[in-house]
């Protein structure tokens, strides 16, 4: 529903990371994807280029195979500097809502995943607060921008029959 551009800003905040936040962040997004047994173009694209931050192929092949089977590692705790790891939870935050919604598995995850970084529940909930908004606001954009699209083909065909 909305294009991600992960590729800059995951490459900008995962600049010089450990290989273990590498690979943590890789599997939290995975976890993500899958967390509704749906994996949608959007979510895929997000799942692919965080591939991008795997090292070999093997890695991509136990990856896909993990997401294929829907038997992915669990989220466990990670300790990075607060700062980075508020970063990083927009990341998740954000392909969450990829799809346009915000089902309650996602939802669950997200928090695991807020309280695995050691973020504060105030800072999980005020973060997936501004994430349902950023989506709300996408949804209306979305409409808005069809709506013109239609009257603008409108005034054209009107124009053209005339």
């Amino acid at each position: 529903m909305y294009k991600l551009q992960l590729d800059r800003e995951l490459t900008k905040v995962l600049a010089g990371s450990s290989k273990e936040i590498r690979d943590w962040v890789v599997n939290a997004i995975a976890n993500i994807v899958v967390a509704d047994n749906i994996i949608e173009k959007h979510e895929f694209v997000a799942l692919q280029e965080a591939i991008g931050l795997l090292d070999n192929k093997d890695e991509i092949h136990d990856l896909m195979n993990k997401v294929k089977e829907r038997k992915l590692d669990e989220v466990e705790k990670i300790s990075m500097d607060p700062g980075f790891a508020l970063n990083v939870f927009f990341i998740l935050a954000a392909i969450a809502v990829i799809d346009g919604n915000l089902k309650k598995s996602e939802a669950d995850l997200l928090k695991k995943c807020g309280v695995c970084l050691d973020l504060e529940n105030d800072l999980i909930r005020a973060v997936t607060s501004w994430t349902l908004k950023q989506m709300s606001i996408n949804n209306k954009f979305s409409k808005d921008l069809n709506s013109s699209n239609k009257d603008r083909e409108r005034i054209i065909n009107s124009t053209i029959i005339n």
